[in-house]
Parts: structure tokens; C-alpha cells; sequence
């Protein structure tokens, strides 16, 4: 009869812990899900202000101001300095780790549209241009296309 309360508690002790494990363990991927997406929403906020200020600072360039005008190499450098200027190319290979494939591809398109904005004002394109216009239109496109698969991607409706 000496044996029968040690393994009682020995058996008390296995049901204890095979009842705790599962639960820990779903916990665990709960707060692991909760800091993945917490760490994507961050990146896409970050994404997002990094195209916003690239758009920005484009229209400014493509204000001739100064007496600086298109095709000058001081308004070349400019370009590209502003381009360059808040980090876009950073934040799109962080992207590209941490998101969906639907996000980095939407990503890429957003910043290529910028890019080809950028190379138009090397070319000579104006902010009070039709051509612009065009350019501003296609930019609203991707990034709208970015944004609704960046929160489908996170959840949000």
C-alpha cells in the first residue's frame, strides 16, 4: 500500500501538466500571431508615410523653383536626392522579409509608379502639366491598391 500515494501523485502530476501543455502552447501561438501582425502594422505605417513623403517631395521637385530648371544637373541631383530621401528603398526590402506576397507585390507596384514619376521629371515633366496629372493618377491607383491589400492583410475591413 506504500506505492499507491506515489503514484497517485505521479499520476495527479501527469494529468496536470498534460491538461496545462496544450493550453500554454495556444497561448503561445496567440501572442506569437498578435506580435507578427503588430510588427506588420508597424512596417505598413511606416511603408505608407516613407511613399507619402517620396510624393511629396517629388511634386516639390517638379515645381521648378530657383531658377532651376528641368534638365539642369542641379535639378537631376535634386530628384534623385528627394527620391531617396525618406527611406523607401529600405522600408521595401523589410517588406519584402515580413509580408505576403500580395503585399510585396503590391508594394513593388506602388514604388515603381514613384519611380516612373521621378523619371519623368528627369525628363522635363512639370507639376502643372497634363502628363503630371497622369502620373499623380496612376500613383493614387497603386497606393490605394497597396493600402486595401495591406489591411485585408491585417485584417482590417
Amino acid at each position: 500500500m506504500e506505492w499507491i500515494s506515489p503514484v497517485s501523485t505521479l499520476l495527479g502530476a501527469g494529468i496536470g501538466v498534460g491538461a496545462t501543455l496544450p493550453a500554454d502552447r495556444n497561448r503561445w501561438r496567440r501572442e506569437s500571431a498578435e506580435r507578427e501582425t503588430a510588427t506588420r502594422r508597424q512596417l505598413y505605417a511606416e511603408d505608407m508615410a516613407a511613399l507619402s513623403r517620396v510624393r511629396t517631395a517629388l511634386h516639390e521637385a517638379a515645381q521648378t523653383a530657383d531658377g532651376r530648371g528641368p534638365g539642369s544637373a542641379e535639378h537631376a541631383r535634386e530628384v534623385r536626392a528627394r527620391f531617396l530621401a525618406p527611406g523607401a528603398y529600405e522600408l521595401r526590402h523589410q517588406l519584402a522579409i515580413t509580408a505576403p506576397p500580395e503585399v510585396v507585390a503590391a508594394a513593388r507596384s506602388a514604388f515603381i509608379a514613384l519611380r516612373t514619376t521621378r523619371d519623368r521629371i528627369l525628363e522635363g515633366v512639370t507639376a502643372d502639366s497634363e502628363a503630371f496629372e497622369g502620373l499623380e493618377a496612376e500613383n493614387d491607383a497603386t497606393v490605394a491598391e497597396l493600402r486595401r491589400v495591406m489591411r485585408r492583410d491585417l485584417g482590417v475591413d
